[in-house]
């Protein structure tokens, strides 16, 4: 099937894209732009300064209808057009792309459990796994990207997304709602034939050494 026939096959769903007040980066608009959309689909921009918040607004819209499915979306990524619909085809309970930390070491954003450790999904795990990869058993998912079936949502109480649970400095809503979803029978996948890019912080430096001039990548702060 072409791409059309494809996103027809597809239920309607909802995306709700979270940011703050101001849109971070003109990256992420162009990617949205150019994604790829099941007809009849909805979307809403959701400002606000809570990010837990602004997701328990959209889980509480998307409910309001008849949509299938949501996909959370924050706005400091980009992304391939097609990669909404490779994830709706994946037909699982929840699913977020492959993505990395925007801090150094820039390690995959995949939580241990509980912990807000990034080193058991690490890429030496990832390299002997390919495709769908499951952690249920022991890991957690990030939000941006997830999408989330309809009855995932419907089994879990509202608020979904909820601050302070997991420790008092981070918010960890992500690691929260994955606790929340696997205690309700569902499963997670980290999906790693689909990928993201992350937008960073970084500054380009000009470096002289042994009198040659080259550039030196570094985080902005």
């Amino acid at each position: 099937m072409d791409i059309q026939e494809r996103l027809a096959a597809q239920k309607p769903g909802f995306i709700g894209i979270v940011t703050a007040d101001t849109g971070r980066y003109i990256a992420f608009n162009i990617s949205w732009d150019h994604v790829k959309l099941p007809p009849r689909s909805s979307f809403r921009r959701i400002p606000g300064i809570s990010v837990a918040a602004n997701y328990n607004i959209a889980v509480r819209d998307m409910l309001e209808g008849a949509a299938s499915w949501l996909w959370l979306m924050d706005d400091d990524h980009v992304f391939p057009e097609d990669i909404l619909l490779n994830l709706l085809e994946r037909d699982v309970d929840i699913v977020t792309p492959l993505y990395l930390r925007r801090r150094a070491p820039f390690l995959p954003v995949l939580h241990s459990d509980k912990s807000r450790e990034y080193t058991r999904y690490n890429f030496n795990y990832l390299k002997a796994k390919s495709g769908l990869v499951d952690v249920t058993a022991d890991g957690t998912l990030p939000t941006g990207g997830m999408l989330i079936r309809r009855e995932v949502l419907e089994a879990i109480d509202d608020p979904w997304f909820e601050t302070g649970q997991i420790d008092s400095e981070w918010g960890s809503w992500d690691i929260y709602f994955s606790e929340k979803a696997r205690k309700a029978g569902f499963k997670l996948f980290v999906d790693t034939d689909n990928a993201m890019g992350h937008v960073v912080p970084l500054a380009l430096w000009p470096v002289q050494e042994n009198g040659d001039w080259r550039y030196d990548i570094r985080e902005a702060y």
